[in-house]
């Protein structure tokens, strides 16, 4: 099993580009958001730590997380939400780290796709990482065409986040995400034919 972790900034397109390269390889993919809320399902470690530290008024009638309840806690306190980040993010990786020791040995591809690769310390479950690329004024434009953001708040998150310019300085790859959907697909299609056959269960 080969790893290729998929990053890139808020507005990148990262998550499109990962589900290209999920169908264009069969791959198996994993979404670190959405791990997010697996490794917060009834009876997980990280369920039992966030109801013991916030208490049961955030435990729905079946017995799972109300996250309407839990969100509103953690935007308005952000030490709260920094202490459920360092208790769901090591969750996530410990996660992602037990599925590649379950598959290791099988041939094919794994993708990761997270926005916190190297924060989360997840570029160390990976063979290489690819960075979906966009210019910030290009990702300010599609997060106010595509989630009505206003370029203050689109302002925030990306500089909340790691700067590209070191991104770019640490992945392996770079896909130039600043066109079409089309441009994009061409720019994975030419990465692909640089990966070694053998990654790609092949050889």
């Amino acid at each position: 099993m080969y790893v290729i972790g998929i990053t890139g900034g808020v507005g990148s397109g990262k998550s499109y580009a990962a589900h290209r390269l999920q169908k264009k390889l069969g791959a198996t993919l994993l979404i670190a958001d959405e791990l997010g809320h697996v490794v917060m399902e009834p009876g997980r470690s990280a369920y039992c730590q966030i109801v013991e530290h916030f208490g049961q008024n955030i435990v729905s009638s079946d017995g799972s997380l109300d996250r309407a309840a839990l969100a509103e806690i953690v935007f308005s306190d952000a030490r709260a939400r920094d202490w459920l980040n360092q208790v769901i993010h090591p969750a996530v990786i410990e996660y992602i780290r037990d599925t590649i020791r379950q598959n290791r040995t099988r041939s094919g591809i794994l993708l990761i796709e997270t926005a916190l690769m190297y924060e989360t310390g997840c570029d160390s479950l990976c063979d290489e990482v690819w960075l979906v690329y966009v210019p910030e004024e290009e990702r300010i434009r599609r997060l106010a065409s595509d989630r009505g953001y206003s370029e203050q708040k689109s302002k925030s998150i990306i500089q909340s986040q790691i700067s590209e310019t070191l991104l770019r300085e640490k992945v392996q790859r770079i896909v130039p995400n600043d066109g079409t959907k089309e441009d994009l697909e061409r720019a994975l299609d030419a990465l692909l034919t640089t990966l070694d056959t053998t990654a790609l269960g092949k050889g």
